[in-house]
């Protein structure tokens, strides 16, 4: 018996660590970055909608940019940062868009308004959501998460989220109102692909278009 104890124990042990290290990769580690080395290449589109008094129509303006983020660990404590930004200006703004400190704006660009509040809350119910298909989570805002179907994005196998709120219609009916879709993977800190809607269209959307870690 004193023989055979110490190989259950350490059976016991083993079987536990597994079981915890699968449970972990069910769940979206958001903004963790544990490698030596990631890189992160987004395409960005922004929608806007403006009257054209020469047509008497309402028409779309779709901007484009291409964000770049690499994470390099230096030790335990600190990460080195390089982002960059490349959009396309009209040359006749130049002067009043552009800046030294472009990579500055370009940032506060992308993470203002419905972006910078969308990736703010994402922070408060990620880390509690099972990354199973038909698994959903009720918000504290009211908002229902659900997790629709696996998808690959630059190579990166994750998981279709869509986030919507319920609401009711002119005929009394409950709806459910889709305000964004994310495609996160478990071991990926940033979201593979990320679209915002707003009364049913596509205001504005962020996708993986390159990643890299070693």
């Amino acid at each position: 018996m004193s023989r055979k104890l110490p190989i259950v124990v350490l059976s016991v042990v083993v079987v536990l660590s597994c079981s915890m290290l699968a449970w972990a990769q069910d769940l979206w580690n958001y903004n963790v970055f544990p490698y030596d080395y990631e890189k992160f290449v987004y395409e960005v589109i922004n929608y806007t909608k403006s009257w054209d008094w020469d047509t008497d129509e309402e028409i779309i303006t779709e901007k484009k940019s291409i964000q770049v983020t690499e994470l390099r660990k230096l030790d335990g404590e600190n990460h080195e940062v390089t982002q960059s930004f490349t959009n396309v200006m009209e040359s006749e703004k130049l002067f009043n868009e552009l800046s030294f400190l472009g990579g500055l704006s370009g940032l506060s660009l992308l993470m203002s308004g419905d972006w910078f509040a969308e990736m703010m809350f994402v922070g408060l119910w990620a880390a509690d959501l099972d990354l199973e298909v038909g698994n959903t989570m009720q918000t504290f805002d009211g908002s229902r998460v659900r997790v629709v179907e696996e998808q690959t994005v630059a190579g990166v196998k994750g998981y279709l989220v869509r986030k919507s709120i319920r609401e009711t219609d002119d005929e009394g009916n409950r709806v459910d109102i889709l305000t964004s879709e994310w495609v996160i993977a478990p071991n990926v800190g940033w979201p593979l692909k990320l679209v915002m809607y707003s009364e049913g269209e596509v205001v504005s959307s962020m996708t993986l278009i390159e990643y890299e870690r070693r």
